[in-house]
């Protein structure tokens, strides 16, 4: 394996697992959002989830989770 497939494949793997993980947390909070809210439909979710994409502590949470990742992956 040439050097430098190990930190692709291990930033490959970090970023599956970050968008898998976060993924289902944004939908999650979304719902929780749109039920909150009284709201109901593909509207109110897309709506929910628009707004947890722009919170920073979601942001800090998904590059933490892709540094731990990639260090995790780039050594084995």
């Amino acid at each position: 394996m040439r050097p430098f497939h190990k930190p692709i494949s291990a930033g490959f793997c970090a970023s599956a697992l970050t968008y898998l993980c976060f993924l289902t947390w944004v939908h999650s909070k979304a719902a929780a959002r749109a039920e909150e809210q009284g709201t109901t439909g593909l509207i109110a979710i897309a709506d929910s989830q628009a707004y947890v994409l722009h919170l920073p502590g979601f942001w800090a949470l998904a590059i933490i989770a892709f540094g731990v990742g990639f260090f995790l992956f780039r050594d084995s």
